[in-house]
């Protein structure tokens, strides 16, 4: 069942004033920074709410992290009510997205402490193909971080900016990236259970596998571009610095 997704209007109104005012006592942590925006977790009154804002380190990246923020607020509107999706409460004046904070440990984190693993790897795979049904593909969950372990071991998948839609009118070509996505979600899936050793995949979880050249170069496309991004925000926080 779906549960509240909209804020009261007096703590709205508090982000959004924190938010203009960048005041540090509510943007209590760096979660995360990159090129699809700067995460943090933000208390106001006695709740916790991760706000994603925009990465202002030039007019370029700028834009390219409204972009990614925009798209990922439509995500996780049409994942709304997703038992293991963080709930969304929308966009703030300023553009940054608002949601629930998970209080929990990525996967990185856990993976070789990791109690109960063969229920948690069936409760993501339900995960993931629940979002499969609803027309989403998350893209990069063979990064261990966009994969998070809450309380009970509930899996959440988080990060959706370079997410894909399928809609009935999408034709082939969309629809065939669509189900190239969703299948390097399953591989990513199958790469975490197992560790990398795809010579032990169980019979029944064969099924969801497949490995192809494409995928290959996409993960040599994604490390480059991440590379390039990186180096490129690093220059410029050197360059402040100055």
């Amino acid at each position: 069942m779906a549960s509240k997704t909209k804020l009261s209007e007096e703590i709205l109104k508090k982000i959004n004033h924190s938010l203009r005012s960048n005041e540090d006592n509510d943007l209590v942590q760096l979660i995360n920074q990159g090129h699809q925006g700067i995460a943090f977790q933000m208390d106001v009154d006695g709740q916790s709410f991760l706000v994603k804002k925009t990465n202002q380190a030039s007019p370029l990246a700028g834009r390219i992290s409204q972009y990614f923020i925009n798209h990922e607020y439509k995500i996780y509107q049409r994942l709304k009510g997703i038992t293991g999706i963080p709930k969304c409460y929308g966009l703030s004046d300023d553009g940054s997205l608002i949601l629930e904070y998970i209080d929990g440990h990525s996967y990185r984190e856990k993976e070789r402490t990791l109690e109960g693993r063969d229920q948690f790897f069936a409760d993501l795979l339900t995960l993931i193909l629940t979002i499969h049904a609803g027309g989403v593909s998350h893209g990069d969950l063979k990064r261990k971080d966009n994969i998070l372990i809450g309380e009970n071991n509930q899996p959440y998948l988080i990060d959706f900016g370079t997410a894909m839609t399928l809609n009935p009118k999408d034709q082939f070509i969309k629809r065939w990236l669509y189900n190239f996505s969703k299948q390097t979600d399953l591989n990513a899936w199958i790469k975490h259970k197992y560790s990398r050793q795809y010579d032990r995949i169980e019979e029944d979880d064969l099924v969801y596998y497949s490995s192809s050249k494409m995928d290959k170069l996409v993960r040599l496309t994604r490390r480059f571009w991440r590379t390039l991004t990186f180096r490129q925000l690093r220059k410029k926080r050197e360059q402040q610095k100055k």
